[in-house]
């Protein structure tokens, strides 16, 4: 009897939005609850009868989320697909190494999130999805452990017919909480200053999809997910300090704005004195809450969330993904 390990995930981003396209990358993941929504009503009349009358489908979609980790390879696809723009250029005195920067896509008409296509090998079955869009995206680490991610889609269908592409995971390894660097930008000056001894750190990225318009066009299928208001928030435990406890005073009881950046970098090269590395840019954030409650013996420790505002001026986010890939995802 085949147990989940035996699971398959393959993704592709897609050219056409709802267009099946061969998966590039296949990605290890922890747990994925990705199916269809079928929106099934019935008449809603008297039947004469003992029992209420059958259903139609009126409305497909899909639905669900992935679970993985934070590769310096396979993480780029997410970000793609999750924040919208791209670009890529070479990384002088290297032939090999690349950066990727992932800014959020605009508001405008023809401003459209890029869409994924999916085939997983359920072992029993392979199910293949189509027109998936990243509802929000979520980066997290713990001590002691890997940075994780989880991202969740709306789709167009469950595709039949679909068969698996001949790829191999990843070799690289997954960034680790330990690789990990926290850096606050003061608004004073912007120089940046680390926050020690963070002992846990989450980023939060929710592109608020209105995923529920459907129209005499579309038929039994949805309008492609429109973004919407776009909501971060870095949420960060820290050892209780007078340091951290400055933070508090300055920022959580004011109204003031501070920067944000969280950097990994991996312990493997892209290239000789080239580490793979992630870096986010966070530069107009408030602090939504503070605590530093004691509740036992054990060491004081501090929790922050910040939630990012948009100033008009700085970019809301700004990704910087250094690899070997050398193309957009």
């Amino acid at each position: 009897m085949a147990n989940g390990n035996a699971l398959i995930v393959q993704l592709g981003k897609e050219s056409t939005y709802g267009t099946h396209v061969t998966p590039t990358r296949q990605i290890r993941v922890s747990s994925e609850s990705l199916k269809p929504n079928f929106n099934k009503v019935d008449e809603g009349l008297l039947t004469g009868n003992k029992g209420k009358s059958a259903t139609n489908i009126m409305g497909i979609k899909v639905e669900g989320s992935l679970s993985t980790l934070a590769r310096p390879d396979d993480i780029g696809l997410f970000l793609a697909c999750a924040l919208g723009e791209e670009e890529v250029e070479g990384v002088s005195g290297s032939d090999t190494v690349y950066k990727h920067t992932f800014t959020p896509v605009g508001n405008g008409e023809n401003d459209n999130l890029p869409t994924m296509s999916a085939v997983l090998d359920r072992v029993v079955s392979t199910f293949g999805y189509s027109g998936l869009a990243i509802g929000s995206l979520s980066l997290s680490a713990d001590a002691g452990d890997y940075v994780n991610l989880e991202a969740s889609f709306v789709g167009k269908d469950e595709v039949s017919g679909t068969s698996k592409a001949t790829l191999t995971p990843s070799p690289l390894k997954a960034f680790k909480f330990h690789q990990g660097k926290v850096y606050i930008k003061k608004p004073t000056d912007q120089s940046a200053v680390e926050l020690a001894d963070v002992t846990s750190v989450s980023w939060e990225y929710n592109n608020n999809l209105d995923s529920d318009t459907q129209t005499t066009s579309t038929g039994l299928y949805y309008k492609r997910p429109e973004v919407g208001t776009r909501e971060m928030t870095t949420t960060l435990s820290c050892i209780y300090t007078s340091a951290s406890e400055a933070y508090r005073n300055d920022f959580y009881k004011t109204d003031a704005q501070l920067g944000v950046v969280l950097e990994f970098t991996s312990d493997e090269e892209v290239d000789d004195g080239v580490p793979y590395s992630l870096k986010i840019t966070i530069p107009c954030n408030q602090v939504t809450d503070a605590d530093a409650n004691v509740s036992g013996a054990e060491r004081l420790m501090e929790n922050m969330t910040l939630d990012a505002i948009d100033d008009g001026i700085n970019e809301l986010v700004t990704v910087e993904l250094i690899n070997g890939y050398s193309v957009q995802y």
